[in-house]
Formats: C-alpha cells, structure tokens, sequence
C-alpha cells in the first residue's frame, strides 16, 4: 500500500472518529453508523451482562404494550434482528438498530450504544443499573396462557423431532 493511501486512510479514520465522537451529542448516528460499516469503528465489550441490551429493549417494548412484530415495523428494523437481540446476549447490534429503538421506546440513544458494547461507558452509574436491572429483571412470573401454549407447541415440535 502506498504512503499516500496509508495517510488517506489515517485521515479519513481520524475524520470519522472526530465526526462519531461529536455526533453523540445529537440525535443521529449517520457518521457513527458509517464508521462501523466501514470498519473504522469497532464495537466495544458488552456492558458487564451481556444479555441486559436485549432484556432492557424487551421490558421497554412490553411496557409499552407493543409486540415485536409491532416495534419492528414502527422502528424501521428487521424482525429477525429485534427477536434475536431480545433472546440472545452475545449479539452487538448494528448503530442504526439501536438508534432507530431509542427513537420508538422513547430511551437515550447515546446511554443505548453504550449498553449495546457499540460505545464505550464511561459512566459507572451506567453500569451499576445495569447489574442492578440485570439482578432484578430474571423472569419468575408464571406463564401467560399465551406463552404456555407457544412453550407447549414447540416442546411437541421439539419432541417430533427427535423421534
């Protein structure tokens, strides 16, 4: 690679950096979201309970009364995505996602990226709720009838299956 493309490069990273980091005093995450497609910006660890994102994103959408299906189409993303980020806490959403979540949930998209492992916390408070909330947010409530009968159909998929 040449001296010139190497410096291009540096300085468009620096640019983009610049650019993100000023861009978390807005509301739009177009450099930010930019940077990380491009591989400039690389996610950071996940909050301290990886899994909190995605169980915050639920409680806010239940609270609201909406369904998945529902926030999906109001916030603009792909279902897959929102029930993946929901169930499983190894996934670091793209910028936008979050974004587009805090927008519909009503939530800060700056405390969200950080939450999500796309920004780094710099907030210990921050992270404190966050172990509080992950401590207290385990489910213990019986099943809904709803829910006991979507657990009962896929435990009789579960069992075809495996006969």
């Amino acid at each position: 690679m040449s001296e010139r493309v190497m410096r291009e490069n540096r300085t468009s990273r620096e640019w983009l950096l610049r650019m993100a980091d000023a861009e978390a005093r807005y509301e739009s995450v177009a450099v930010g979201g930019l940077a990380a497609t491009v591989g400039f910006v690389r996610p950071t660890s996940p909050s301290p309970v990886p899994w909190v994102f995605g169980r915050l994103i639920e409680f806010a959408r239940r609270a609201r009364g909406l369904t998945v299906e529902r926030l999906a189409r109001e916030a603009d993303v792909d279902l897959g995505e929102l029930v993946v980020l929901e169930r499983d806490g190894g996934v670091i959403p793209k910028p936008r996602t979050v974004y587009q979540l805090a927008q519909v949930l009503g939530l800060s998209a700056g405390k969200l990226m950080e939450l999500s492992g796309l920004a780094e916390s710099k907030d210990p408070e921050l992270e404190d709720a966050a172990l509080r909330f992950a401590a207290r947010s385990e489910p213990s409530a019986k099943l809904s009838k709803e829910e006991r009968q979507a657990f009962e159909e896929f435990v009789g998929v579960l069992a075809k299956a495996s006969d």
